[in-house]
Parts: structure tokens; C-alpha cells; sequence
């Protein structure tokens, strides 16, 4: 892979990182409004702690299978590896912000699980592609 593609999959990376958070915030905020209403703003942020990693883990995988299925087949590019390039950076940032605030071995398990699915995402993503 280029130079180019190493930068499109760190795009790719950040733009799914982005999303997967954001994604996180409206199960957080539906869960609030829907499911357990009526708490104070601090009763959803210890909530957020354990629904947050786990929305990470049901739709993160999705957003790298769609991710990799839409944007590995540019010719003359490996697909895996730009799959596993993408893989690699987010996991690389995921695992530092996680480590910056001090969870990375308290909650090493569900990170594993995490980072796991998403492998398994980019890779059928590749399947998927036929490449």
C-alpha cells in the first residue's frame, strides 16, 4: 500500500471512531429518555461507563464491515491489508484514549471483545467484497 492508501485508511479509521462514538452518545441518550428515565445527569454518566462499550462492541463491527466492504477495492490495493491498516489505527487510538483515562486493565476484556468483533468486521468486510 501507498502512502495515499495509508492515509485513507487512517481517515477511514478516524471517520468510523467518530461515528462509533457518537453512535454510543444515542444509546446512551434513548436509554435515558426511554428505558430509565427521570435521573439526575450524573446517574446516566455512571450508566454511560457500562452501556457505552458494550453499543461499541454491537454496532462497531457493522461500521467496519460497511466501511471495508465500501472502500477496499480499489484496484491494485490489497484489500486485507488496507482492512488491517484501518483495524490497526483505530485500534492504536482506541487503545491509548482508553488507556489515557485510566480503564485500559479494568475493562481489559471488554476491550479485547471489542477490538475483536471489529476484526472480525473488517475482515468479512473484505469477504463480503470478494476480494
Amino acid at each position: 500500500m501507498g502512502f495515499v492508501d495509508v492515509l485513507k485508511a487512517a481517515g477511514t479509521a478516524i471517520a468510523i471512531l467518530v461515528v462509533n462514538v457518537a453512535i454510543s452518545f444515542g444509546v446512551v441518550a434513548t436509554y435515558s429518555v426511554f428505558v430509565d428515565p427521570g435521573h439526575v445527569a450524573a446517574y446516566y454518566q455512571a450508566a454511560a461507563q457500562e452501556i457505552a462499550p458494550l453499543s461499541s462492541i454491537a454496532f462497531g463491527w457493522l461500521l467496519f464491515f460497511g466501511a471495508v466492504l465500501a472502500l477496499s477495492g480499489k484496484p491494485g490495493r490489497s484489500a486485507l491489508g488496507f482492512a488491517l491498516t484501518v483495524f490497526s489505527i483505530y485500534a492504536a487510538i482506541d487503545v491509548r484514549i482508553i488507556a489515557a483515562v485510566g480503564g485500559l486493565w479494568a475493562s481489559a476484556p471488554v476491550v479485547a471483545l471489542s477490538l475483536a468483533s471489529k476484526l472480525a468486521g473488517a475482515i468479512g468486510g473484505v469477504w463480503a467484497a470478494g476480494r
